[in-house]
């Protein structure tokens, strides 16, 4: 059998769910250098025509039909680079479905088949915030995941649970009580459904 990446996602997400897997092939690849010494294209290129994206995006949200056409255009150049990167992967996975997974992009098959359930989110970060009564929360980017669900449970008896959905693998809770310790989970829902929480992780707010 071949083992190819899939690309097709590349046409058919949406331009956030976009982001979030060009990011999770970014990181992928940047963190197996032995499988993937030498990107082509470099992952700084591509990285800085996601950022470009992202903003374009971003401009959208007040632009125009011209912020779009432009936003449009820039989708264009950031998936030929991830198109351009997966022909670099399939040759240098050689062959070896692990080393392809590893790379953050999905596995091209046979057959179209839906994709299955997204995993659960892997290293849940809680730290505090830039301000005082502030929670930062991450998890790293999951493959297909459109929502991200945050949970932020307290110690202190009675108070209520703080939730949050954002696109993104990251979000901040404010407001927060100083002293108190909040603990965070996290769950992502793709097409074929919600995904199981990631281990629960605590900080004290101050």
């Amino acid at each position: 059998m071949i083992v190819k990446p899939a690309i097709s996602w590349l046409t058919t997400d949406s331009d956030t769910a976009l982001i979030n897997d060009i990011t999770v092939v970014i990181l992928g690849v940047s963190n197996n250098p032995t499988i993937y010494p030498k990107p082509l294209p470099d992952i700084p290129t591509i990285q800085k025509a996601l950022d470009d994206f992202s903003a374009g995006v971003a401009a959208t949200a007040d632009g125009g039909p011209s912020a779009t056409s432009k936003k449009n255009n820039l989708r264009l150049i950031v998936t030929g680079l991830v198109r351009q990167l997966a022909g670099y992967v399939q040759t240098a996975c050689g062959g070896d479905m692990t080393n392809l997974l590893l790379s953050g992009f999905p596995v091209q098959k046979p057959t179209r088949s839906p994709i299955g359930v997204p995993p659960a989110p892997s290293n849940p970060v809680l730290t505090l915030g830039s301000r005082s009564g502030e929670l930062d929360a991450s998890v790293n980017p999951v493959f297909g995941a459109s929502i991200y669900n945050w949970k932020l449970t307290s110690n202190a008896p009675g108070a209520a649970v703080l939730t949050q959905q954002t696109t993104a693998s990251y979000a901040t809770f404010t407001s927060l009580t100083p002293g108190v310790t909040y603990t965070m989970t996290a769950n992502v829902v793709g097409a074929a459904g919600p995904s199981d929480p990631c281990p629960p992780v605590p900080q004290m707010a101050v």
